[in-house]
């Protein structure tokens, strides 16, 4: 009997399983926006046990901490232990998600503008301002971008980073220089700000640097572990300690 049952309950599973990947690439096309296709062969169950994990709950904790945000136009996904700090001038489009233990402190001029679907991995950093008397001014990550895990994102000066570009783990972005001449303490001789821009369909490698009054163009690639310290135009591949133009794309 046991067997039996067994088997018919096997076969009604096959028969709604279909509609149950159905559901869940629905749901999934609703949080991030975008039609993800089919599961590719990932068991639905399997893929709804993810989706709760990294989805819902996520969702959840976006859901109530929205209220103390800025314009926030869709679902956001915030991870465990997510810091926000001057939350109102943080703006985002649908789909955001980030990652646990990420701390943002949007306190600035004109804080953090997060694009439609904007991924920023677990542990990232971005801070605008280190002293209240001298605010930063901004941070603006284009539509689809992915910022990888334990990135930095310094923004004394304005960093405008563009649509659908991908950057590795541990990129740190340092929108703001020291001065250091003659025999007087640094500390006491101020900062520099020119500001970073990093153009569409960009891909920044693992571990790389990208320092103050550099602009790196659309569809370039960076190496990894490769110290940028003058712009970069357009498709072009650069790479090493500093960076160089190693070939066009």
């Amino acid at each position: 009997m046991r067997k039996g049952y067994a088997c018919a309950r096997g076969r009604r599973y096959r028969l709604y399983l279909p509609l149950l990947n159905r559901i869940i690439i629905v749901l999934m096309k609703y949080a991030r926006g975008r039609d993800l296709g089919t599961l590719g062969g990932v068991p639905a169950r399997r893929a709804l046990t993810q989706i709760v994990r990294r989805g819902a709950l996520p969702l959840l904790r976006g859901s109530v901490r929205r209220i103390l945000l800025g314009r926030i136009e869709g679902p956001l996904f915030i991870g465990r232990g997510v810091r926000i700090l001057s939350g109102s001038q943080l703006t985002a489009g649908r789909g955001v998600f980030i990652g646990d233990y990420s701390y943002i402190n949007c306190y600035s001029q004109n804080g953090v503008r997060l694009g439609h679907r904007v991924t920023i991995r677990e542990f990232a950093w971005l801070q605008l301002t280190s002293g209240l008397d001298e605010p930063g001014d901004r941070i603006e990550i284009g539509n689809e971008t992915y910022i990888g895990p334990r990135s930095t994102l310094g923004a004394a000066a304005p960093l405008v980073i563009g649509k659908r570009c991908q950057i590795g783990a541990n990129v740190s972005f340092v929108a703001e220089g020291h001065l250091f001449a003659g025999d007087r303490d640094i500390y006491k001789q101020g900062v520099t700000r020119k500001g970073i821009k990093i153009g569409d369909d960009c891909w920044i490698g693992n571990n790389v640097v990208v320092l103050d009054g550099v602009e790196i163009g659309s569809g370039t690639v960076i190496g990894a572990g490769a110290v940028v310290t003058e712009s970069i135009p357009d498709r072009c591949i650069a790479f090493g300690v500093p960076a160089k133009v190693k070939r066009a794309r």
